[in-house]
């Protein structure tokens, strides 16, 4: 083997070890560690549970019928759907509740409660359709993986034969090496997506702990 081939190699080698540790790191856990909530698709290290409950940040009167019929209250619903949005303060969401409340008059307790019925079901939703495209870029990562171990699997055969093709060994090996760095950089990117359910669950809590407050 050549100068040039040989040095080539090394190269390979060190990104067939990186390529192989990554995804490692990326390959289901063994069934016996497998958690039932979790699955092998799942990309994120928090525990996946796919809806929240109410009862663990709310301790407050039973929603009753208004856990489906918060719509009905116009002005609660209104309410609910501008303060889910993360963007809004928190300050800012504790004086609009607080104002809520004092217009309410002797409805207060009823219009608070549609109003933390309707918030609950719009975050909760929200944390629902954001664990699906977890869910969803975890397949496909996962199928990526296994892709990239094909491609490695491919190169060893290549390096292997009777008769090496130093030009198709590095071809194999660059788009081992490409594939990989692809793979890494989603994996890097999804790490900030996976806090998101967390951030929605810490906005639930923060406007359930401001209704409560005001509940007569």
């Amino acid at each position: 083997m050549n100068r040039r081939l040989a040095g080539g190699c090394t190269a390979r080698h060190a990104a067939m070890a990186a390529a192989l540790c990554l995804l490692s790191a990326a390959a289901p856990a063994p069934a016996e560690q497998n958690a039932p909530l979790l699955d092998p698709d799942w990309p994120c290290q928090q525990i996946k549970i796919d809806h929240m409950s109410l009862a663990t940040m709310w301790d407050g009167p039973p929603l009753g019928k208004l856990a489906d019929g918060w719509q009905d209250h116009a002005k609660a619903a209104d309410l609910a759907r501008l303060l889910v949005q993360r963007r809004v303060p928190a300050a800012q969401a504790q004086a609009e509740i607080k104002a809520f409340a004092q217009a309410a008059g002797d409805q207060r307790a009823t219009e608070l409660l549609a109003f933390m019925a309707g918030a609950f079901s719009l975050l909760d939703q929200e944390r629902a359709d954001v664990i699906q495209g977890l869910d969803r870029f975890g397949a496909r990562q996962q199928s990526y993986a296994a892709q990239i171990r094909t491609e490695i699997a491919d190169l060893h055969t290549a390096q292997d034969a009777a008769h090496p093709d130093p030009q198709a060994i590095d071809k194999l090996a660059q788009q081992v090496h490409w594939d990989t760095r692809v793979f890494a950089d989603r994996n890097s990117m999804i790490s900030y997506a996976c806090f998101v359910p967390d951030e929605i669950e810490h906005r639930l809590y923060e406007l359930a702990g401001a209704t409560a407050a005001l509940m007569p």
